[in-house]
């Protein structure tokens, strides 16, 4: 999987806010597992009441890493 092909602006964003540094290159299993641990670790890090509403925004980009 390409982030940089597969997600849009938004989603890549998303994924520069949680700290992954989105490559025009093609992403391993292994790289994307660790891409989805990264982004459940910064869902975690947000405060009780901002958890939810910041897993709801990852959502459709943790499926699409799970699919693979």
């Amino acid at each position: 999987m390409n982030l940089k092909t597969y997600f849009n602006s938004k989603e890549q964003n998303l994924l520069s806010d949680a700290g992954i540094t989105v490559e025009n290159k093609e992403y391993s299993k292994e790289e994307l597992s660790l891409c989805e641990s990264q982004i459940m670790d910064y869902i975690m890090s947000k405060s009780k009441n901002e958890i939810e509403s910041t897993k709801m925004q990852y959502d459709s980009i943790l499926r699409a890493i799970e699919k693979i």
